[in-house]
Formats: C-alpha cells, sequence, structure tokens
C-alpha cells in the first residue's frame, strides 16, 4: 500500500471511545481487538476447542461445516498479507460459512475515492456478520468497533470485527495461534523461558504474545528479550509483563539466553515500518538464524517464527537444514492459526459445538 493511500485510511476519535469488552467466558457477539480482552479461562477454553476442531477437520468430521453454515465474514486488509489472510479465509469456509471482499482487494474499494476507515467498515458490516481488518494504524481496529456499535444500534442488526493487526500495536489472533502452539510443543508455559528476538520495537506480534503470557498468569515464567539496542520492545510492554509477575531480562547478546531458552521466538526486522531504508539496512542484518545458531539451543527447545521470513533466517540452503530440525515448528505454528482463528470465529458468531 503507498503512503497515499495510508494516508488517506486515518483513524478517528473514536477508537478513544470506545473500550475493549473482556471475554468472560462468552465470545459471541464481541469484537477481537486485544489480547487484554482474555483472561487465562477464556485461553484455556479457546484452546481446547481450536485443538478439537483440529482434531475433527483432520478426521474428516462433516459436521463442523454446519457451524458457521449461511454466515458471511468480509475481510479488508489495507497491508499486505499471505497467512492472516488466507487462514481466516479457510477457516470461514472449513466451518461451512461464505466469505466476501472487494474485487481485486482494498485498492479497488472506495478507500481510495477519499472514504474514511469508519465508512468502509459500517459498508462491508452491512453485507457480513463478521469483518477481518488489518490496517496500518495503530487501535484501527478499536475504531471500527467503536463504528460498528453505533451501526448496530441503527440498523438493529450486528456485525463484529476481528483485529488481523494494526500497525505496530497489536497482532492478537497471532498472539492466541503463538500460545496454542507454545502449549502444543511445551504442555504449559509455567516454568518456561521464552526469548523473544529480533525486531521487539516495531513487531506487533511480540507485543501481542509477551502481553498475553502475562495475561495468562504462567508461573515463573522468564521472557527474554533479545534485540538492537534501536530495535528494543517498548518500554510500555516491559512495564505490562513485570505489572504481572513476569521475570523479564533485557539484552543484546543472544549467546548469553539461547543455551537456557524452552521457546526462541524469531522475527524478521521490518522494513516496511522504517521511513528511511538505511535506516533498515544499518541492523538489518544484526541477528541471523542460522543451523549453527540453532545448534547453541537446547535440544529440547522449539524454534518458532510469525513468517514471512528474509534474511533473518539465513540463506535458502540454511532455510532447507533449519526447516528438517525437529525443533522447528513455525509451520505447525502456521496451520495452528486456521484453526485458532476457526474457533474465533465460531465463538463470536455464536455456532455451538
Amino acid at each position: 500500500m503507498s503512503a497515499a493511500a495510508s494516508d488517506s485510511v486515518g483513524v478517528s476519535t473514536g477508537s478513544a471511545a470506545f473500550t475493549p469488552p473482556s471475554i468472560d467466558g462468552n465470545l459471541t457477539g464481541k469484537h477481537i481487538v486485544s489480547v487484554e480482552q482474555f483472561a487465562r479461562p477464556d485461553l484455556d477454553e479457546l484452546i481446547r476447542v481450536s485443538a478439537d476442531l483440529r482434531t475433527r477437520v483432520r478426521t474428516g468430521d462433516q459436521s463442523v461445516l454446519k457451524l458457521c453454515r449461511r454466515r458471511i465474514m468480509a475481510t479488508l486488509f489495507f497491508e499486505a498479507s499471505t497467512r492472516t489472510d488466507m487462514s481466516f479465509q479457510a477457516a470461514m469456509l472449513r466451518l461451512g460459512g461464505e466469505v466476501v471482499a472487494t474485487a481485486g482487494g482494498v485498492q479497488f474499494s472506495s478507500v481510495y475515492k477519499g472514504e474514511n476507515l469508519a465508512d468502509t467498515v459500517r459498508a462491508a458490516a452491512s453485507y457480513a456478520d463478521v469483518v477481518v481488518l488489518r490496517h496500518p494504524q495503530v487501535r484501527s481496529s478499536w475504531e471500527a468497533a467503536f463504528a460498528l456499535d453505533q451501526l448496530a444500534s441503527r440498523l438493529g442488526t450486528r456485525s463484529v470485527v476481528i483485529s488481523g493487526g494494526d500497525g505496530v500495536g497489536e497482532h492478537p489472533t497471532q498472539a492466541l495461534l503463538d500460545l496454542f502452539t507454545i502449549i502444543d510443543f511445551k504442555g504449559s508455559p509455567d516454568g518456561k523461558t521464552v526469548t523473544l528476538v529480533g525486531d521487539l520495537a516495531n513487531g506487533r506480534t511480540v507485543h501481542s504474545l509477551a502481553k498475553l503470557l502475562a495475561l495468562y498468569g504462567a508461573h515463573d515464567l522468564r521472557l527474554e528479550f533479545v534485540s538492537p539496542e534501536s530495535l528494543r520492545a517498548p518500554q510500555g510492554v516491559i512495564d505490562y509483563v513485570k505489572a504481572r509477575g513476569v521475570d523479564v531480562h533485557e539484552t543484546s547478546s543472544l549467546d548469553e539466553v539461547i543455551g537456557g531458552s524452552d521457546v526462541i521466538y524469531w522475527t524478521r526486522v521490518q522494513e516496511e515500518r522504517f521511513a528511511d531504508r538505511a535506516d533498515y539496512e544499518a541492523i538489518a542484518g544484526d541477528f541471523v538464524m542460522t543451523p549453527d545458531v540453532l545448534a547453541r539451543a537446547s535440544a529440547s527447545a522449539i524454534l518458532m517464527h510469525p513468517l514471512p521470513r528474509k534474511h533473518e533466517m539465513g540463506t535458502e540452503a540454511d532455510h532447507a537444514v533449519l526447516d528438517n530440525d525437529p525443533r522447528s515448528v513455525y509451520f505447525h505454528q502456521m496451520q495452528n492459526g486456521m484453526y485458532m482463528r476457526m474457533a474465533l470465529l465460531a465463538g463470536v458468531l455464536g455456532a455451538h459445538e
């Protein structure tokens, strides 16, 4: 998306007027815009449902197709996406629902005639039961939720929004699938050391996962934040997890921590977040995961990555070796995204198992 197009879809003050509802044991009819909506019982139930849906899909249980039959999901992606976009579409189709989007993507929507975000979201919600939104502005999904609550009061029908990522802010569904994957492979975050590596300043996946792990209330959890000095995690994220009893350590030395890590969460330096390419190139190669680096990790550790990957995981030859290492679980993580999003869609639409 061009800078000019991005400027034309700014977020209004509606986000300041919206408070995300706590899940409190019931997803039905609720917008999903922040990990802070979830408590541990909600997360445990969501992971249980995700795992159940995974089993049912893999065993060919056709009753899954009835869960969201005749329900419609609209997608509005103002930033590039492969996994989030396609996994949401696949999730809705596997639940028996339908998917609508603007022909040719949002670049052919009324946004390019100058329409604001709130009106674009209202239009999508007028035709769909749930809207999945990715947007470059922080708290854009809050703005969308506020607009849809206003629309519901006028139309008498309700549609909900699920965030597919908002700039450098949050990516709640990615954090949920990451937690699902950690529990899949490590049983629980309790007593674990989770090491977050790379662009921690701009990485919304890292921000959301760190907060979600803190909200989960894991006992004796340690978070290692490893990054160049210029890409340290926001102080607000550090303060948030510390306030919830998580042991936090920040460093620029991977060698300090990799051997004691149970979970290694690798991220790319996000070129699209840099206004000056020279700034990006100055630090892009600071942390590169290669087979030699992974060899320094424990045999029981797991390597995660939200993908896509570029040079931060070495060459294509390095990729081939890493992909075959049993500690690399990023493809499981990728597929878990579909099952987690199935659980979320079924939940917000009030589908019953």
